[in-house]
């Protein structure tokens, strides 16, 4: 069930993303660069354009992140169902199973859309206590946080935007207005 789950939630997370980077792409397609940047200062309305493409771009980056946290409770869940015989034979939790084990009784918490996790939650505590709570995967705690992007990192996510779509788009210039420039910096 949870596999099921899982590749609803994959789909319309794939499908949103798409959705975001055509955005963008039309974005840098349509010049926002620093041709632009004399109207950029000029214009709130294109402005309000720089900050939806830095806002989807984050949304692209938290999306990614959330996708590979998805990916993660999918192996874990696989991972705990191969070595289920062992699990229930033993009292401790097997090496193989500490770090998925854990992550999932973690995520259990932050995955609403998987009820079934906090079922396994459940049992995992009855069956182990608290015991294995320092083997939560740590790449998968730092994709949920929700720390605001840089604008460098922005800047890198649009620059692989254009190169993945095959335009001709140079960051350099807008990444020394956007830092240089008061009207942009209160708005990105």
């Amino acid at each position: 069930m949870t596999k099921k789950r899982i590749e609803i939630i994959r789909r319309k997370r794939n499908s949103m993303a798409k959705f975001l980077r055509n955005d963008v792409t039309d974005l840098l397609r349509n010049n926002l660069d620093s041709n632009t940047y004399s109207r950029l200062v000029n214009n709130l309305g294109t402005v309000v354009i720089l900050v939806i493409c830095m806002e989807h771009v984050e949304q692209l980056y938290t999306n990614r992140n959330l996708s590979s946290c998805y990916d993660f409770v999918d192996q874990s869940c696989l991972l705990v169902l191969t070595h289920l015989s062992p699990m229930s034979k033993r009292r401790e939790c097997p090496d193989k199973c500490k770090e998925a084990i854990s992550t999932l009784m973690f995520a259990a918490a932050r995955f609403a859309d998987l009820p079934e996790l906090r079922e396994l939650r459940t049992i995992f505590v009855e069956q182990y206590g608290n015991s294995i709570e320092p083997y939560v995967n740590p790449e998968f705690v730092n994709n949920l946080k929700a720390d605001p992007l840089t604008k460098a990192i922005k800047l890198r996510m649009m620059q692989e935007i254009a190169t993945q779509y095959g335009i001709m788009w140079n960051s350099k210039s807008l990444e020394t207005k956007l830092y240089t420039s008061p009207v942009v910096q209160v708005y990105v």
